[in-house]
């Protein structure tokens, strides 16, 4: 799991600094939506995530979509208020901790 998040940060870091403000936010969003999710949850169906490790996801999904929405941290923009402008869904399901263990699980890819 820890190889894979290192690996989606590379891919979001790749997008932002070869096509960021070359491409139109659709097309990145069809690129991030087409490749790199699909990459990244691969075999998710078989993870158990923490909710530490839950929070590393978000963070690294939001990474890419905040400036995307031309936000900064500094916007104070909550980052659903973030996905719902652009229009995409969070990675981690919200709440799928059923068992009170902490461990959450991940949203099969589309």
């Amino acid at each position: 799991m820890e190889f894979k998040l290192a690996k989606f940060l590379q891919l979001i870091d790749t997008i932002k600094t070869t096509v960021f403000r070359k491409v139109r936010t659709e097309t990145i969003l069809k690129i991030y939506n087409s490749l790199v999710l699909p990459t990244f949850l691969y075999g998710s169906e078989n993870w158990t995530v923490t909710a530490l490790q839950r929070r590393r996801i978000e963070a690294a999904e939001v990474k890419l979509l905040r400036p995307l929405a031309g936000y900064t941290l500094y916007d104070h923009k909550t980052n659903d208020s973030v996905r719902r402008e652009l229009q995409t869904e969070c990675i981690v399901d919200n709440g799928e901790n059923t068992d009170g263990t902490g461990f959450y699980t991940c949203k099969e890819c589309h």
